[in-house]
């Protein structure tokens, strides 16, 4: 292994290490893991995969790789990608929202992300009237 990339099962310990560390596990525990099937009901989502891709040594630094993500579902189908965690080299981390939009704590953040499922449903019901 390169000195800056992580494999896959490190990863694994990081991902669990920045959910606890983090205070956002209690939160992504109330909600269900992203389904595998092909159809999926409207709600909110947790999604723990790792991207094996962002584990790779860019030669500069340590990666910060996607740990957990949280995912909408409408009535359509459509899924939103509304927040991530992602951890740092078991230092650090960060809760994000939206486009590099960072947050300073897991209740802040868990409320954005409510705030953002409710705007996609209230949309729904309002381009449905």
């Amino acid at each position: 292994m390169s000195r800056y990339g992580l494999n896959l099962s490190d990863a694994k310990l990081l991902q669990k290490w920045a959910l606890e560390v983090s205070g956002a596990k209690k939160s992504l525990d109330s909600i269900p893991k992203f389904p595998k099937t092909v159809k999926v009901k409207p709600g909110l989502y947790v999604d723990y995969e790792i991207d094996e891709s962002e584990l790779e040594d860019d030669g500069l630094d340590y990666c910060t790789p996607e740990v957990a993500s949280v995912w909408a579902v409408d009535k359509n189908g459509e899924e939103t990608k509304l927040g991530v965690l992602r951890a740092y080299n078991w230092e650090t981390f960060w809760l994000e929202v939206g486009y590099d939009c960072e947050v300073d704590t897991a209740k802040n953040w868990w409320e954005m992300i409510n705030e953002e499922y409710n705007k996609i449903i209230n949309k729904k019901k309002n381009d449905k009237e």
